[in-house]
Formats: structure tokens, sequence, C-alpha cells
């Protein structure tokens, strides 16, 4: 019941490929799902994330017709203390949507989380536990992409029009890519980037049209900007774009050439930097074979790339230490065939503008959407919290970020 507490038995092993302690916080007895990499997951000091789960059996879904990413069910809201294994129940009786961590997120002091459920974009105080509807978005629209201003004052997400899909038939909402993708892509739905003023308790439209509209994040350092992405085929879209809220104005953040160049998964470090992952390659029937990391001030100026020897990761995020990168993929050779086994640590070497990988740990996730490993570093940058179903449930872990127990070199 809401106001509960958990203590799961946390499980610690050493890494077959490096021997680095890797530690699940979870038990394995439901879903744990936690916020998508992009989203605001942990208070400042470190000590608390959030996470949705299913294994309390309290959620309650009043309209089951609601579209739901990943299909994995609905859940209930948590607090995880990561040093103890704590977890308090935030809510009771909600459905939020389990599968990709797209519809809860925490603040950055740690006293307010906020998560959307039963068509409302909702407020729970961690302390007092007292909740309260900030927003009604009707199951119309999927709901997308929690993020937060570090000063407390608004939060900001996306909403794209729901639309029937004629290929439904033919699509596996648990695989790797997102069911009827290239259908919602071409339909052009009404979407909508929406901030939402904590003081005023007031929404505003401050981007729309018939793009889909995803992957909102507010800067950490100027919560007058945000960048969001025009979502479809990487290779096809315009992805990238800031919005500047003070003067109205909207531009791409980096020009690419279509068909030629593929630039997204699009995030801020905490020094106000726009990181992404970039492919090229010079015909459009060809493969990408060119692939970096990409960083750039907002303003689309100092732009720097960190090329890899052969595959990229999938997902990768920087944390306080900005020359260090984690990934969902660490490719060490040409044609490595288990790559996407493993949680790389990536160093970034701005002499010759390479990116160094090498193998941290095995998270074994099957590699499905609603299992996306989306690792991130706690806020002081030494600790790494993943994602993985590698024990038959998705779970959470946690590794140390030790560059001196990586492995560089397969032989």
């Amino acid at each position: 019941m809401k106001g509960s507490i958990y203590t799961f038995e946390r499980h610690a092993a050493k890494d077959p490929v490096t021997g680095v302690e890797v530690i699940r916080l979870t038990d394995n007895k439901g879903i744990y799902d936690r916020p998508y990499f992009t989203s605001p997951q942990f208070s400042a000091d470190g000590r608390y994330t959030i996470f949705v789960s299913d294994f309390t059996g309290t959620s309650r879904v009043k309209n089951p017709d609601a579209p739901a990413i990943g299909k994995l069910g609905f859940g209930e809201l948590f607090l995880l203390e990561l040093d103890t294994g704590k977890a308090l129940q935030l809510t009771e009786g909600e459905a939020i949507k389990m599968g990709h961590g797209a519809h809860a997120m925490l603040r950055q002091d740690g006293r307010k989380a906020y998560y959307y459920s039963n068509e409302w974009v909702r407020e729970v105080d961690v302390e007092t536990l007292e909740d309260r509807p900030l927003m009604n978005i009707p199951a119309t629209f999927n709901f997308h992409s929690l993020t937060a201003a570090t000063d407390n004052r608004s939060i900001a997400f996306s909403v794209v029009e729901e639309i029937p899909l004629l290929t439904a038939c033919f699509t596996d909402p648990l695989s790797g890519s997102a069911p009827g993708a290239r259908e919602r892509y071409f339909n052009q739905p009404r979407s909508h980037v929406i901030r939402y003023d904590l003081v005023k308790n007031k929404g505003e439209i401050v981007v729309g049209g018939h793009d889909r509209l995803t992957h909102v994040s507010i800067n950490p350092v100027n919560s007058q900007e945000l960048v969001y992405c025009h979502d479809g085929p990487w290779y096809q879209v315009q992805r990238m774009w800031v919005a500047d809220l003070a003067g109205d104005t909207v531009r791409p953040l980096v020009e690419q050439r279509r068909y030629l160049e593929a630039v997204g998964h699009e995030f801020f470090t905490p020094a106000g930097r726009v990181g992404a992952q970039y492919s090229y390659r010079y015909k459009p029937d060809m493969k990408f074979f060119l692939f970096a990391d990409l960083f750039v001030d907002p303003d689309g100026k100092n732009e720097e790339r960190y090329y890899y020897p052969f595959e990229r990761t999938q997902h990768v995020s920087v944390g306080a230490r900005s020359h260090l990168g984690v990934g969902d993929v660490a490719c060490l050779e040409k044609d490595m065939k288990d790559a996407r086994r493993y949680l790389s640590l990536i160093e970034y070497n701005a002499a010759d503008h390479r990116a160094e990988v090498s193998i941290l740990c095995t998270h074994d996730s099957s590699g499905k959407k609603s299992a996306h490993v989306h690792p991130v570093f706690t806020p002081d940058g030494e600790r790494i919290v993943f994602s993985s179903d590698a024990d038959g449930q998705l779970n959470i872990y946690m590794v140390e970020a030790d560059l001196n127990r990586v492995v560089r070199k397969l032989h």
C-alpha cells in the first residue's frame, strides 16, 4: 500500500569478463522499469532513484483501451534508496505504463516525483506522499519524455496523437523496434511539446506540428532552453531541434544531410552541452560505416565528434566526468559477434577525436525495446545504474564505473 517500505534482497556477483562486482538491486519477482535515460531520475546527492513496478498488484487501469508503449503492463511508483535496497511506495491504485521508462521522473531536489497515469500528469511529494493532478492528457494522445528544470519551476513533456495502425497485425509489440513506427511517421499525427509551470499551475504548448515530437529535455543550466526530436527514421528526418522558450523560436541543432547522415538519441550533459550519436554513409543504398558521438553547445557552436573504430553503442550518456561515457554496446574489434552483451565505458580522447571503448561488465539484456539497458551515471559519476532482463524479469542493476577493471582488448 502507499507509504509501505519494501526491502529488496540485493544480489551481488562478479562479472565473468572483468571481475567487477555487479549488484542486482531488485528481486526478480516483478517488472522493475526505470525512467528513460534522458529523464531526471536521481536525487542530487545520489541516494535515491525511482522505478515503476507491478509487484504489489495494486495498480488499477481506468481505461483498458489506452495505448501502452511496450505492452508490459502498468505499475506503481517507488522511491529506491540505492545503498540499502529499501523502496518506498509512492502511489496506490495508479496505472503507470511500463516498458520504455517514459512515464515517470524524480525532481533533482528529491522532494517531488512526476508521472503519467490514467490520463493525468500527476505530482507526488516523496515525504508527505500528498498527490495532486496537474494536467489531463486523454488516451487519444501518447505521452512521452518527462523532463524537469533544475530550478524546480517547470516540467515538460510531449504528446503525440494516437492513430489506429493498419500494420498492427504484422507488428510484434515486444520487438526490438517500435511497433508501427514507420506508419506513425508517415501518417504525421498531431504532436506537441508542453511546458507545465509548477508555480502558476498552468500548461502551455511551446512547440507543435505534424512531426512526431519526442525525447524532450530541458537544459540543466538554462531552463529557457530545451531540445526535442522529430521522431522517425534517423536518416530521413532532421531529428535534433532546440527551442528557445524565452524568444519563442525553434531551429535545427545540427544540420544533417538527408539519407546520408543519422543523428539522434540526444541528451544534455550536466554542463549544458548536447550529446548525440552520429552515423554516416556516402550513398543511400549502403550501410552506415562511420560512427561517432558528437557534442555541441545548444546554439550549435563548438561541435566536437569522437569517432568509434567499429560499431558504436546504441544508447550513450555522460555524467559528472564529461570525458567519460557509458553505453550498452562494447565493440572492441571488427565483426565482434557478442558486442551487444556488454556495458561499455567510453573515454573521449580529445587529442585525436577518438571514442576509446572498453568492456565494463556483461548486461545480457534481450535487446527488446521493453528491456533496453539505458545505462546512466549516478550524479557523482562514480556508479552506473542500468536495466536488464537477463535474470528473467526486467531488473535494476548497479556497477562501479571503475576504469581500472575494464577490458580494452579481447586478445
